[in-house]
């Protein structure tokens, strides 16, 4: 009986222990395959994070190379430039390539007008992506690994390559990437406007390109260096030419091209004390600098039209025009004379404007054509057509003893 419950207890041990083991065997694998699973999760998000960190080093790169290469951009577009750019493709006869300047610099002027504003958003944003980008890159790399390659990139990829685009390309980039400033100027606005507040107090505002008579006379030799023609070509600005033109007194002079009815430009009389006369100056390469865009009318045009014509600036001679169907050739239009803005004054106050520089053929032409074309009851009216009915216009009286070269 003993023997027997002693056999039963050893067999209940056993048992006991062989459960036991089988447990701890099974725990122990259980912990193995969880401990798999937390390492093969801890690897995924590891991969995941090191596509973001190379995902975010990209997008670091292109907003470092953004503004880098417009702070050399813009700032190098003066807003005198722009205003030029924007005036010279507003001209009737502009290219396509002109009005699509004008339209670039156009969209540029509004972010341009604060420069230090500009500059401040600018530098700071080049500061703060370029300071990401190399905390990434260290993170990626050890730490000497990481300086070069951020250095090597920020230089070539951030630098180097963008300024030296957009130093060429400044006007169709800028003006690609106005709403990307926009953005920066309005997230940093908080910090870039202390900055060019102080830079307003200190250093002041951007005046743009600002030349002296020294500078201008080598912009013009520069310019006939470019341009250069042979004498027989065109009119030369030589000492007897500028003679004849002081000499007669008038203030503005049409150029002409190829035909005295294609008038391409005038030029101030003012503007020819930049010239040397002893440089045998080519007027093409003078008027191509200094000459403005003149009016055209048609000869029948009321003078409230050609009013509202100097109104718009620029200067204050008209050309006047008229279809030509005489002869059997195809009609073309013709240059019939000239008037100025002091011809219109004249007729709405109905009286002569008589100054210093006016002789006394002048002033009696002047006169005989005024009086051709009032009322017979003297009041002004602004339905007055240039051409009247005795077939006597402004035009023809001034264009009869005006000055007009050729290129």
């Amino acid at each position: 009986m003993a023997s027997s419950m002693t056999s039963l207890l050893f067999r209940a041990a056993s048992t006991s222990l062989v459960a036991r083991r089988i447990t701890d065997v099974v725990q122990d694998q259980a912990a193995s395959g969880a401990n798999a699973d937390t390492a093969d999760a801890g690897s995924e998000e590891s991969d995941i994070m090191t596509v973001i960190h190379y995902i975010a080093i990209v997008l670091l790169i292109v907003m470092s190379a953004i503004s880098s290469g417009l702070t050399l951009g813009l700032m190098s577009l003066d807003k005198v430039s722009l205003d030029v750019i924007v005036r010279a493709g507003d001209r009737p006869e502009a290219t396509m390539d002109e009005m699509k300047k004008a339209k670039a610099a156009r969209r540029i002027l509004p972010v341009r007008a604060d420069s230090n504003l500009l500059l401040t958003t600018l530098v700071l944003t080049t500061v703060a992506v370029n300071s990401l980008l190399s905390i990434l890159m260290a993170d990626l790399t050890s730490g000497l690994v990481g300086f070069f390659a951020s250095t090597i990139l920020i230089l070539i990829c951030g630098e180097i390559v963008p300024q030296s685009l957009c130093s060429r390309h400044a006007l169709a980039i800028g003006s690609t990437f106005v709403p990307v400033v926009r953005v920066l100027r309005l997230m940093l606005y908080i910090f870039a406007k202390p900055v060019s507040y102080v830079l307003d107090r200190t250093v002041g505002e951007d005046v743009g390109t600002v030349f002296t008579k020294r500078e201008l006379q080598k912009l013009v030799e520069i310019h006939v260096r470019q341009k250069i023609m042979h004498p027989e070509e065109g009119t030369i600005l030589n000492l007897e030419v500028l003679k004849m033109i002081y000499n007669n007194g008038y203030s503005r002079i049409p150029v002409w091209n190829k035909d005295p009815n294609d008038v391409v430009g005038i030029i101030f009389t003012k503007d020819l004390i930049y010239v040397d006369p002893n440089q045998d100056v080519p007027l093409m390469a003078f008027a191509r600098v200094f000459a403005v865009a003149a009016h055209r009318i048609w000869l029948d045009a009321q003078l409230g039209e050609v009013l509202s014509v100097f109104k718009m600036g620029s200067t204050h001679m008209a050309l006047v025009y008229d279809v030509n169907n005489s002869g059997p050739g195809d009609p073309f239009y013709e240059l019939k004379g000239l008037v100025t803005l002091e011809d219109i004054v004249e007729e709405i106050l109905q009286s002569k404007i008589i100054d210093e520089t006016d002789s006394l053929e002048a002033r009696k032409e002047r006169q005989n054509c005024t009086d051709q074309i009032r009322h017979s009851d003297g009041a002004y009216s602004d339905e007055v057509p240039l051409l009247s009915e005795t077939k006597t216009t402004f035009g023809t009286a001034l264009g009869a003893s005006d000055l007009l070269f050729q290129y």
